[in-house]
């Protein structure tokens, strides 16, 4: 019979901890850094889409066309399909340059824990402690 933590009869018992980080495996964060920026990328341009739709629905674009034209440029227009593309290929710069700054950073930490010998963090752990059942009880 196995028991569960929040059996009748369970104990938790917890116990401080200092572990030591040392290191952090740089093709872990080149990994989670490229999944995390590619993710943030698609969010912000599909933001961006939905913003433009809303600001050309409302006129909020056609006003600020406007608005630009009144300090004397002859014709000052937003051309949308140009803008997302501009964005779409900075955005592509931008995943390279976000992974590559995670994993020069996790590459300095590397350095310096080298040199300080780690960071000395201190956890809890709880462990389950099930009280043995006795002769003859019955659970059903």
């Amino acid at each position: 019979m196995s028991s569960t933590p929040d059996a009748p009869g369970a104990r938790r018992r917890v116990r401080r901890v200092t572990r030591v980080i040392r290191d952090i495996d740089a093709w872990s964060v080149f990994k989670v850094g490229l999944v995390f920026h590619a993710a943030l990328y698609v969010v912000l341009l599909i933001t961006g889409v939905l913003l433009w739709n809303v600001g050309s629905a409302t006129g909020t674009i056609d006003n600020v066309e406007q608005f630009m034209e009144s300090f004397g440029w002859d014709s000052f227009s937003f051309k949308g399909g140009s803008m997302f593309q501009g964005f779409a290929v900075l955005g592509i710069f931008g995943i390279a340059l976000g992974t590559g700054i995670w994993v020069l950073a996790a590459v300095v930490f590397n350095l310096i824990t080298e040199l300080v010998g780690g960071i000395r963090v201190t956890v809890l752990e709880e462990e389950v402690v099930a009280r043995p059942v006795e002769a003859g009880q019955t659970h059903g």
